[in-house]
């Protein structure tokens, strides 16, 4: 089947997805849309199997035996165009790859001959040192600029080790259309007292795709701010247990206090730390989840930094709980999905056997469609397969939103509220019979409202969706008749 976007996501995308690059401003075509994005069927969450597009990317089960990311795919990708004269390879600057030697000088010679008027610095296959302040010239300062593209051989073939306890971001990269792609950084489970990245980004219309980065201490791909760019199709790996430090496989922030827009993370694999996501009109599809051990599998901030994300087709599973430092060493149970931000789209996703609850909705104005969870809350009484939250000190709650077509099933609770003063939650078609202590928890007061036309217009084109399920299509079309 055909990678394609349900029309009620992609239109929504598509109207606001813009390209700046210098003075100009055009509207991108909606084919780059859809192969920048994925489906969200609910027959298609397994990750194997899929369609590669980009002449860019390759097959990581090819070239990463023993590796558990066997089975991710590439990245489905467009290629960000290379206008740059210049195609380097970093042994031509005296770069060894035997593991051994220090190659960061060669590294750095290499990219600054592409950074004048952008190029290729190709990475063959080969071991390479590089020193703990990274692959810069400075303080924060980027090696990986406008226009240039680093490019390795494959995962598990061009190698990148740090030498030791990380004093900067191990490869800055910052400035519009640059890339990183077919790469493993080896950051040797070094975990520095402040936040470190193994890759650091900035700026507009990148992309960073089929990288396996190993053994994070802190943050494996950081994205700060920016416009139009993208994670997609990676591997990223903890393998230090628990909390301490409070750690991210992929974390969207911002810079300098400017939040991302349109920003994607796709098709990512990651174990032992989960996705943190802020940022307006984004996107987090077909990421799969494992073992995350602070906070939640896939979080998404409230506003002011974050506004109507789409999360599809995820899969979080394994959250282990214990005492975690940003909870000032307090217990804190490690849940699937936990979104703040208003008017989300929340769609065929899975969470299960995560030792807190499966899915926690604090954005207002929600949609929740087609998810499952199962088998959540396994070191802790009380907790749902889907939880309806509020936080009074910051305006945020789940109140408005609309259930429709989940299940749940094998927690104490199929759905549950946090505490009074959550109103308003519409429930359609969903299935929360099949649970410990009983299908619902809930405080709901104030009635309910009429949907709001924006909401409305998002059903409309949800209950046509053949990637919705029947259930959830028919609910849909329930809801809409009243």
């Amino acid at each position: 089947m055909p990678n394609k976007m349900p029309s009620a996501i992609s239109k929504s995308i598509q109207g606001q997805f813009t390209l700046r690059s210098g003075r100009q401003r055009c509207r991108l075509p909606f084919l780059f849309v859809t192969a920048a994005c994925v489906s969200f069927g609910l027959q298609l969450l397994p990750l194997n199997g899929d369609t590669v597009t980009s002449e860019t990317t390759e097959s990581p089960a090819a070239n990463a035996p023993n590796s558990s990311d066997a089975t991710t795919t590439g990245a489905v990708t467009v290629p960000i165009p290379n206008k740059g004269s210049h195609l380097v390879n970093v042994k031509e600057y005296g770069a060894v790859g035997d593991g051994v030697t220090n190659d960061t000088a060669a590294f750095i010679k290499a990219l600054a001959i592409c950074a004048g008027d952008g190029g290729t610095c190709l990475v063959p296959e080969g071991t390479y040192l590089i020193s703990p302040s990274g692959i810069s010239t400075g303080s924060h300062k980027a090696s990986v600029v406008s226009g240039v593209h680093l490019k390795g051989a494959g995962r598990g073939a061009s190698i990148l080790k740090i030498a030791g306890m990380p004093t900067d971001h191990f490869l800055p990269c910052e400035g519009d259309n640059w890339s990183v792609e077919n790469l493993t950084l080896d950051m040797g489970d070094y975990t520095p007292p402040v936040g470190r990245a193994a890759i650091a980004c900035k700026g507009n219309n990148w992309r960073v795709s089929n990288c396996r980065v190993l053994k994070i201490g802190r943050s494996g791909i950081a994205a700060f701010g920016g416009s139009n760019w993208s994670i997609e199709g990676n591997y990223v790996s903890r393998t230090v247990p628990g909390a301490r430090p409070p750690t991210c496989a992929i974390l969207v922030t911002a810079n300098a206090g400017v939040w991302s827009i349109n920003g994607r993370v796709i098709k990512n694999i990651c174990e032992g730390a989960g996705i943190t996501f802020t940022g307006s009109d984004g996107l987090v599809a077909r990421n799969r989840i494992s073992r995350s051990g602070s906070g939640t599998g896939i979080f998404v901030q409230g506003s002011p930094s974050t506004h109507a994300a789409n999360i599809v087709g995820n899969i979080c599973t394994g959250g282990t709980s214990g005492y975690d430092d940003a909870q000032g060493g307090r217990w804190w149970s490690v849940s699937g999905f936990e979104i703040w931000a208003a008017d989300s789209v929340i769609c065929n996703n899975t969470a299960h056997d995560n030792d807190g609850g499966g899915f926690a909705i604090g954005g207002q104005s929600s949609i929740v469609i087609g998810n499952t969870a199962y088998n959540n809350g396994r070191v802790r009484p009380g907790y749902a397969g889907f939880n309806a939250r509020i936080n009074p000190a910051r305006g945020a709650s789940a109140s408005h939103s609309i259930f429709i077509g989940n299940s749940s099933y094998d927690q104490d609770y199929g759905y549950k509220e946090q505490a009074s003063g959550i109103s308003d939650i519409k429930q359609i078609g969903n299935d929360y019979n099949r649970n410990r202590k009983g299908p619902t928890k809930s405080f709901s007061s104030g009635g309910q409202t009429s949907i709001s036309p924006e909401m409305k217009s998002k059903l409309k084109e949800l209950a046509e969706d053949p990637d919705v399920p029947d259930n959830a299509r028919r609910a849909v079309r329930q809801c809409l008749a009243r």
